[in-house]
């Protein structure tokens, strides 16, 4: 093997390990650096090259190795499945002590942006991320107004952004190219003003979605962004979004912060009402800014501005809009920005559960702040006078305060009465207006449903779910309301209407409707009837028409009735004969003994009535499961025809 090269005998692996604690003089490390120029893998060549840089070579390192480096890692980053390999090997070549500024700003600009991003994370020094960020810059040329194209072929900036993470030295550069607010120009006065609204809408959307993009990409950097954009036009978007389009991914801090700060905005909405209320009764603008003085001297430039701007409206359909600006405030809170906020539990992140950083108190927390807020726009609503059908959105915010203030006051559900009452008016056959389509009927049936519930019956607490728990007026609730509450939310219920005994059996029938009530708990609700002693009776006597269901209910009432100690007779021979005569005993395998002393007692030692009594009709559904058991052991003992089923509902 004489005159033949080391370096093609020693295998990479080899090299890489000899290396290890080597100095640059070191023979060993003198033939690995043979191979970077000789060895025909890639892979070898990059692995080689990188245990150089970053060991023998870390301090100080020849031109060659570098270009070495860097030419090897470039022509990796071309093939697809090398895109994984983030461009370690350029960075660490492009942040070395030793590389010259010419070898540096040469590769950066033949890398793609999505290798400047690459090579622009965090791990990259002040000098490779200051040189990222200048070349991200010249690339970047004038900020354009976003558009919708720019979506599909976004900027270098855009490109970047989406990527991550990245070093504050990149993400600055990269912030402040991004595309500005779209055009705000105004319609051509012969031009065609629903086209020019299309595009402006759409634009907006894009402004709106790239915002959206960026925020998602680093939520590490959630306060940072909003800071940046303060001052600028993107502050108001940065805020709406990450309240209204991924508020679990806001730290809590930061989310409470944006909250608050969001329904700061609403006095503003007030004054102008207020204001345009009185130029609607007649009062002229200098009179309505000499009686606002004090409020307007607390306002900042702008919003005086836009206060002054509303009082002059050209049309009277504009002014009568700014009387209702709470209310429309409120109704685009509920259904936009703060829609995840009042209802968590139904927030997706795309596909899946949004996994919400904030707790659930605190969630419930700035729920409450926002229906005492809306609470202040009652006073402002007043019927719709047009023949539009009504949406779901002019209930809703309504249905918000309900279910998330903490107590719902006499002085809240005289405010919330007529906008029921409109809103039950305008779904009417014989409304002139507009009928909505099918789906939004429903939908708001469903809303003045929750709404007409907790009127009648708010929960005292927050933090329970009222939309299950507000069940209205007793004498309206059904049993298969009550059946579908828990426990302790049926025991409270129980409590706020107190000494109402046609409440606690329909309690006691929703013990059996409910299908998972244990014997405390039927208890517990049999202990509230001011006669306990003989509801029972009554009732199972007319099971059918109190309870009705399927097998499991006639079952489960059953189960209830038998597992007291101290069940009569009379009790026992009122219930269903097949779920009777089917109840297990205290052993496995046993019928219940108060059942067969029932059965005794009846038939004694008549054989022909056991022979009798062993082919009644009682089935397990049907009609005749309803059968009594002491109606059937009557026919049986004394030969009379089979009875019929008890009267249905």
């Amino acid at each position: 093997m004489t005159g033949q090269d080391p370096a093609a005998v020693l295998s990479c692996d080899f090299l890489l390990t000899a290396m290890a604690g080597s100095g640059p003089d070191d023979p060993v490390v003198q033939l690995a650096a043979q191979q970077v120029r000789t060895a025909q893998s890639r892979h070898g060549r990059s692995a080689l090259a990188e245990a150089l840089l970053s060991g023998p070579y870390a301090e100080q390192a020849p031109q060659w190795l570098l270009e070495a480096a860097v030419a090897a890692d470039l022509e990796a980053e071309r093939e697809s499945y090398h895109l994984d390999r983030g461009m370690t090997l350029v960075a660490l070549a492009l942040g070395h002590p030793s590389c010259p500024a010419s070898l540096r700003d040469t590769t950066l600009k033949r890398c793609t942006v999505e290798q400047l991003a690459l090579l622009g994370s965090p791990r990259a020094g002040e000098q490779l991320a200051g040189a990222v960020a200048e070349e991200l810059r010249i690339r970047g040329g004038a900020t354009p107004p976003m558009t919708p194209q720019l979506l599909e072929m976004p900027t270098p900036a855009q490109v970047v952004l989406r990527q991550g993470p990245l070093h504050d030295l990149v993400f600055e550069a990269a912030l402040d190219a991004l595309p500005a607010t779209p055009d705000r120009e105004k319609p051509d006065t012969d031009g065609d003003t629903k086209d020019w609204l299309k595009r402006r809408k759409s634009a907006f959307e894009a402004w709106e979605s790239m915002w959206r993009q960026i925020l998602r990409r680093h939520p590490e950097r959630h306060r940072e962004l909003v800071r940046w954009a303060d001052g600028t036009d993107a502050r108001r978007t940065v805020r709406n979004e990450l309240l209204g389009s991924l508020p679990w991914a806001v730290e809590p801090g930061l989310l409470a912060e944006l909250a608050a700060a969001d329904l700061e905005r609403f006095p503003l909405e007030v004054l102008v009402a207020e204001g345009c209320r009185m130029r609607r009764a007649g009062s002229d603008e200098q009179q309505v800014l000499a009686h606002f003085a004090g409020e307007l001297s607390a306002l900042a430039d702008e919003e005086q501005v836009y206060f002054r701007s509303v009082l002059d409206p050209q049309m009277a359909t504009l002014l009568n809009m700014w009387c209702h600006a709470p209310v429309d405030w409120v109704r685009r809170a509920a259904s936009g920005t703060w829609r995840h906020l009042l209802n968590p539990t139904q927030a997706k992140d795309g596909y899946q559960q949004a996994h919400w950083r904030a707790s659930a108190a605190a969630l419930a927390g700035l729920a409450a702040m926002f229906a005492e807020t809306a609470t202040r726009a009652l006073p402002f609503w007043e019927p719709e006078e047009r023949y539009s059908a009504i949406t779901p959105s002019e209930v809703a915010w309504v249905r918000e305060i309900v279910l998330h203030l903490p107590t719902v006051t006499e002085d809240v559900k005289a405010g919330i009465r007529p906008v029921v009452r409109d809103a039950r008016k305008r779904l009417s056959p014989h409304h002139p207006g507009f009928p909505p389509r099918h789906d939004r009927r429903r939908e708001l049936e469903e809303i003045l449903d929750t709404i007409e519930r907790v009127l009648a019956d708010p929960p005292p607490s927050v933090g329970v779910d009222r939309r299950r728990t507000a069940l209205g007026a007793p004498d309206k609730v059904t049993v298969r309301e009550l059946a579908g509450l828990q426990a302790q939310a049926l025991s409270d219920y129980l409590d706020r209407h107190t000494d109402d005994d046609s409440l606690v059996e329909k309690a006691l029938l929703a013990c059996a409707a409910s299908g998972y009530r244990s014997e405390a708990d039927f208890e517990r609700v049999l202990r509230r009837h001011a006669c306990p002693d003989t509801v029972l009776l009554r009732l199972t006597e007319g099971l059918r028409g109190n309870l009705g269901g399927a097998p499991a209910w006639r079952e489960a009432w059953t189960r209830l009735v038998l597992a007291r100690p101290d069940t009569q007779p009379a009790l026992v021979r009122a219930l269903p004969a097949w779920p009777a005569l089917h109840a297990r005993g205290d052993h496995h395998g046993s019928a219940h003994p108060s059942v067969v002393a029932a059965v005794r007692d009846a038939l004694g030692a008549d054989q022909d009535a056991w022979n009798r009594f062993a082919t009644c009709p009682a089935t397990n559904s049907g009609p005749t499961a309803w059968l009594r058991l002491g109606d059937l052991l009557d026919a049986a003992a004394t030969g009379a025809p089979w009875p019929k089923p008890p009267g249905s509902r």
